[in-house]
């Protein structure tokens, strides 16, 4: 899952995409855009196992925080003396204060989100326990329906953050650990749609990219169906590869 988003990284913040755009069907191209579209897949299935496990806990621990605090601080450091000895990066103030500061922004920054999300954990579990199986299930297709459904529909706008994203995943692997899946899917089954919906994401990479050759003036998203999170395929593969190896935990105890 890491790797995932990793790649995604990789390909959307190296300055590759710009190289990609010059010719989107070349194979090279292909490759890079499907090697590098799982990110916000990746984040979602991240998220999901957060409040599949959390979502019976009571409250957050300081001890739990600080742990989260220190690895994000570690790893921060880390990377940032990296790029300093390497050269990559020159010693500034905005370089320390961002290696101090790693919580930069709450839009589309990971990082703070995921902390600020992570606090409200105890209050969405409050949340959760006063609603009956039905009332969350509505809620959650309600929050999909303007999420996901209409989010993905180009030309409206949604303004949609991190944090707020991360509630509804956590909204759904919730009910999916109180109540089940409201609809009896075999395993095997799971394995199957897993399989179908990586397939239909991958054909939505690859006809993006040839949309992007016929219409050269426009600026065509390539991931659209798979970037941002809430996009519907992003969340379809996550939702059928959370539910596929969450069957398989269960089959091996």
């Amino acid at each position: 899952m890491m790797l995932l988003i990793v790649a995604h990284h990789y390909v959307v913040n190296s300055g590759l995409m710009s190289v990609m755009k010059e010719e989107p069907l070349h194979i090279q191209s292909i490759f890079l855009y499907l090697f590098g579209m799982w990110g916000k897949t990746g984040i979602n299935c991240f998220v999901m196992i957060t409040g599949y496990f959390m979502c019976k806990s009571p409250y957050i621990s300081l001890r739990k925080f600080m742990k989260l605090l220190f690895e994000i601080y570690f790893y921060n450091l880390i990377i940032t003396g990296t790029f300093l000895l390497t050269g990559y990066c020159t010693p500034s103030f905005s370089t320390v204060f961002y290696a101090l500061v790693p919580i930069q922004s709450f839009g589309v920054n990971f990082v703070a989100c995921f902390v600020v999300f992570y606090l409200l954990i105890p209050f969405l579990n409050l949340l959760i326990q006063t609603m009956n199986s039905k009332l969350h299930l509505r809620l959650i297709l309600l929050c999909l329906l303007v999420y996901s459904v209409i989010g993905t529909i180009p030309k409206i706008t949604l303004g949609v953050n991190y944090i707020s994203w991360f509630v509804v995943l956590y909204f759904i692997a919730s009910y999916i650990r109180l109540y089940r899946f409201p609809i009896k899917i075999s395993n095997r089954n799971w394995g199957w749609l897993t399989l179908l919906s990586i397939l239909i994401s991958m054909a939505s990479v690859v006809f993006m990219a040839w949309l992007s050759t016929v219409f050269v003036n426009k600026n065509i998203p390539v991931f659209w169906f798979v970037a941002d999170s809430n996009h519907i395929m992003a969340l379809v593969t996550a939702l059928c590869s959370f539910m596929f190896f969450q069957g398989l935990e269960y089959r091996i105890q």
